[in-house]
């Protein structure tokens, strides 16, 4: 009888950690209406003077900024987010760092990038490339 009353609170609090049957799965409504800069490309910190950002609207639209300005649509399945395209302003960088983001960002698009939400974190990644992004609302 002991050892009963021992177990089951042992049991239950297995349980209650593990979050059984949560899902890591982020769904569009996790992302939309969200703004976030970025703050680390492919391992490397990114200098505060550069706004770098990406924000989720309507529909799964993106509009963000890296050099140059971009938008498109995009498609979020089993963690994956691919869209078939960025439109994008093509104007010259001075900034060859940025120059190179607005690459990376339409590789990890056209690719697909493996998701990663956090509470103030989201995380675009391939075999490439890894985006680091901060939750950094408008209002």
């Amino acid at each position: 009888m002991k050892k009963t009353i021992f177990i089951l609170p042992l049991i239950a609090a297995t349980f209650a950690i593990s979050g059984c049957n949560k899902s890591n799965n982020v769904k569009d409504t996790d992302l939309m209406h969200h703004h976030f800069v970025l703050v680390k490309a492919n391992g490397q910190e990114l200098a505060s003077d550069k706004y770098v950002e990406l924000e989720f609207g309507e529909n799964m639209t993106i509009t963000g900024k890296m050099c140059n300005l971009f938008s498109g649509k995009v498609t979020l399945n089993d963690n994956v987010i691919k869209g078939a395209g960025l439109a994008m302003t093509k104007m010259a960088c001075p900034d060859r760092e940025l120059g190179e983001l607005d690459a990376v960002i339409e590789d990890l698009i056209v690719k697909g990038a493996k998701i990663e939400l956090t509470k103030d974190q989201l995380i675009l990644k391939n075999e490439d490339n890894e985006l680091t992004y901060k939750l950094r609302e408008l209002m």
